[in-house]
């Protein structure tokens, strides 16, 4: 007897998947410039309030340039006294680009939902990964603690920050040899967005 084709609803979601040629960044494990301002005009309109959380720096002159209003914000205190994530009364944000910390799942939860609460219906939230050949995942355990605060995941972009001969990547020579074994040849972006409004 045939078995009933599977609904939309059986099947898992697929996440579409793109790559961002870029630059090599200037600060290992940051978000090159062009692809940071690539996100900022992809994922943000004029005039919106744009998030860096843990941001080296990167953000602010893209943001100005696409004429949007930008706010730095840390999680621990820093001697310029940059706002501090925890004592943030903003809301409304149409886009935070994050840098979350190497945890669990559990331990990111507190700052995701600050960052839910921060953002408008709609809006975007996209966390910085660089890959690790460590024990956890820390792109798979932004992506359960998201979800556990709402957010719906989009999008998975790598943004690759090695140039490329032929069909090869190649790293640059002055790689440090922080990630062990492993020569980082990309970021990735995870791209959340928050149920509700035009967008979401």
């Amino acid at each position: 007897m045939p078995q009933p084709r599977p609904t939309r609803t059986d099947q898992p979601r697929i996440i579409p998947l793109t790559v961002w040629p870029t630059i090599t960044p200037g600060i290992p494990g940051s978000l090159p410039a062009d692809a940071a301002a690539r996100a900022i005009a992809t994922f943000s309109n004029t005039g919106d309030l744009v998030i860096g959380i843990d941001d080296a720096g990167i953000l602010i002159g893209a943001a100005d340039y696409l004429q949007r209003r930008y706010l730095a914000l840390h999680r621990a205190p820093r001697p310029a006294a940059t706002p501090i994530l925890t004592h943030c009364r903003e809301r409304g944000a149409g886009l935070i680009i994050d840098h979350p910390p190497t945890t669990s799942p559990e331990n990111l939860l507190p700052d995701l939902s600050t960052l839910v609460g921060i953002l408008r219906p709609g809006g975007y939230l996209l966390t910085v990964h660089t890959p690790t050949d460590g024990a956890t995942d820390p792109l798979a355990d932004s992506i359960t603690a998201a979800r556990a605060t709402g957010l719906r995941y989009l999008q998975h972009i790598i943004v690759l920050t090695s140039a490329i001969h032929g069909d090869e990547l190649h790293p640059p020579a002055e790689t440090s040899s922080d990630h062990g074994m492993l020569e980082p040849v990309h970021t990735d972006l995870a791209v959340f967005t928050r149920p509700g409004g035009a967008r979401g």
